[in-house]
């Protein structure tokens, strides 16, 4: 028997069936269905349906069937929820920590520019770096030749000549002596990708780019993976948009981490 359509019930504009489900770490789906009018009422809901999603709204999946004339239009819309982390509704963050290693001067080593050693005239000192350097590049091999090198640059002999070279500053000619003159540093990137619809709200602020910035907050679910982030200085790379097709779009986050970045971020290096 053919379905039979109540006269004045036509299509509702709001779902009879509303379904939702919620995922740890996923946020919540939401699924609505119509199953209430006439197979020409629901196919026509489905394409309007399409359309909007085509140009961008928050629709997953929408599925339209026909049994025997008994029509049914299902929608899936996309995960609402971020984990915690404030955006507009309709977006989806994930959110990653990766170490990296840089390659840097040997001189600039924590060892050498940062550890505290009277024993061993450590930190050594702008102008020890600079003429150990200096004595490297000239080849000087012997004491007398770097006491000789240092009383024609009439430096103080108190700290350049060799009889009164430091252990640090021996150990750096060491080094450089045998081409070492370069260490790893690692260092660490939180990168947040946020994916959302033509009418998700995120507003990616340029305002700060390539400065030290404060450390970015990470989400509770990160949170539960990290204790807490490294202590040093947070350097804010430009936002990257992307687009993915159908509607959705991609923007990218990034936060660059450093023991201390250059005064020309806005850090504190050379302060």
């Amino acid at each position: 028997m053919a379905p039979v359509k109540t006269p004045d019930i036509g299509l509702p504009t709001n779902a009879p069936v509303v379904s939702k489900e919620w995922a740890a770490g996923v946020g919540e789906t939401e699924t609505r269905e119509w199953n209430i009018g006439t197979a020409t009422e629901v196919i026509a809901e489905y394409e309007t349906a399409k359309a909007a999603a085509e140009a961008g709204n928050n629709t997953q999946a929408i599925s339209y069937t026909n049994s025997n004339g008994r029509a049914r239009l299902m929608m899936r819309l996309g995960r609402t929820g971020n984990g915690g982390v404030e955006y507009g509704d309709e977006v989806t963050v994930i959110e990653e920590m990766y170490a990296v290693d840089l390659t840097k001067a040997v001189s600039t080593a924590p060892y050498f520019s940062i550890t505290v050693d009277a024993g061993k005239g450590l930190p050594l000192s702008d102008n020890e770096v600079v003429f150990v350097r200096r004595c490297v590049d000239n080849g000087l091999t012997d004491g007398d030749e770097i006491t000789d090198y240092a009383a024609r640059l009439e430096l103080d002999p108190a700290t350049f000549a060799w009889a009164n070279w430091t252990d640090g500053m021996k150990e750096l000619r060491y080094h450089l002596d045998h081409n070492v003159e370069s260490y790893f540093e690692t260092a660490f990137i939180v990168r947040r990708s946020l994916y959302g619809v033509r009418t998700s709200v995120i507003k990616a602020s340029f305002a700060n780019i390539n400065k030290v910035v404060a450390a970015p907050v990470l989400s509770p679910n990160m949170s539960t993976l990290i204790d807490s982030l490294p202590a040093g200085e947070w350097l804010y790379k430009p936002p990257q948009a992307e687009y993915l097709g159908k509607g959705r779009w991609r923007v990218g986050l990034e936060w660059h981490w450093s023991e201390t970045w250059s005064v020309v971020y806005g850090g504190t290096w050379n302060l």
